[in-house]
């Protein structure tokens, strides 16, 4: 009965350790006290060296024998991992598949050994081992509950890497995500400088030009709007790392920000809105909002079409339409439309 609460006590501790290393020392020192022994020892099989290391253990000279490697040929552990079975040699010294040489450099003395494998989804990656019982030998009993906690334990380690790796892919994700937030706060602060004298002197060759001239300076003044809005979009795509939709509380002109995203439109654009129609938000966003609209309206629709913007005010909720006399969206597609675009 004691065994079965030790083994109880074993799986509810175990799920509580999310720290591989800690995890491993509550394997060890649970298999020291299940089996009534003088130490214990996990080893994890190192596919880069082909050896199994231990990673863990208990006893007087815990601390000297982690790190130490066991060969797969000709070793108890080995044996143990390739042949996926229990192992027990009631008399290491007469055994030629004991590693002496680990007592030696650590001043143990191994007289009896009880190995059983560790799986990970059915494939032994270690090995887990109880040394030197308290009482006459290990017996089946203690095979058995080795057994257990072998499960248990390999269980918990193979989460335990899992939320590891998770772990790292996610702090690689940050750091991507920064790079891409620098790399577009970089961009968008590089072309605002040349983009605003691209603008400023195409006005003003577009009022000293003749008219024969004149279409291109605007034209050259419509690039210059539309170039803006991109950084204007690099800005807030920038901005929304961290917190997604917080921006600072200024009351902003509607009217005013629609007639500024007009401007940067190619097309004829009626602008029906209260004077004086003001709300709390983001002007730059809200702009670049109604300047992706409105460039939408107008690409959807005949050349010399008017793309008409009304607006209202309801209970303290502003209402804004842009109508445009496109083609539209066919019904069957209306559900698709804000599926991600690929």
């Amino acid at each position: 009965m004691a065994r079965l609460r030790r083994l109880l006590d074993v799986n509810l501790a175990l799920n509580s350790f999310g720290d591989t290393n800690r995890l491993l020392e509550v394997i060890v020192q649970t298999a020291t006290a299940v089996a009534d022994c003088e130490a214990a020892s996990i080893l994890l099989y190192d596919e880069r060296v082909d050896a199994l290391r231990f990673e863990a253990a208990s006893g007087s000279v815990a601390h000297e024998v982690v790190g130490m490697m066991v060969p797969i040929v000709g070793s108890l552990a080995g044996t143990i991992l390739s042949e996926d079975r229990v192992v027990y040699a009631a008399d290491t010294g007469a055994d030629d598949r004991h590693c002496a040489e680990i007592d030696a450099d650590t001043g143990f003395e191994t007289r009896t050994l009880l190995g059983v494998p560790m799986r990970i989804e059915g494939r032994p990656v270690g090995v887990l081992e109880v040394l030197n019982p308290n009482r006459g030998s290990f017996d089946r009993a203690d095979a058995e509950a080795l057994l257990i906690v072998a499960a248990q334990a390999a269980v918990a380690i193979r989460n335990a890497r899992y939320e590891e790796a998770l772990l790292r892919l996610n702090q690689k994700l940050a750091d991507l995500d920064r790079l891409k937030n620098n790399f577009l706060a970089i961009t968008s602060h590089e072309m605002r400088t040349p983009l605003t004298s691209v603008r400023g002197f195409g006005q003003i060759l577009a009022e000293e030009v003749g008219d024969d001239l004149a279409p291109y300076a605007q034209a050259v003044v419509r690039a210059g709007f539309r170039m803006t809005n991109v950084v204007e979009t690099l800005d807030v795509m920038a901005s929304l790392q961290g917190e997604l939709g917080r921006h600072p509380g200024r009351v902003v002109s509607l009217r005013c920000l629609l007639f500024q995203a007009a401007e940067g439109v190619d097309g004829d654009v009626q602008i029906d809105f209260p004077e004086g129609l003001q709300v709390e938000g983001h002007g730059p966003r809200i702009r670049l909002a109604f300047t992706n609209l409105l460039r939408n309206a107008i690409q959807f629709s005949d050349p010399d079409a008017t793309v008409r913007v009304r607006a209202a005010e309801h209970e303290g909720t502003v209402h804004i339409a842009i109508v445009d006399e496109g083609r539209g969206i066919a019904t069957d597609d209306l559900e698709r439309i804000f599926e991600a675009y690929v």
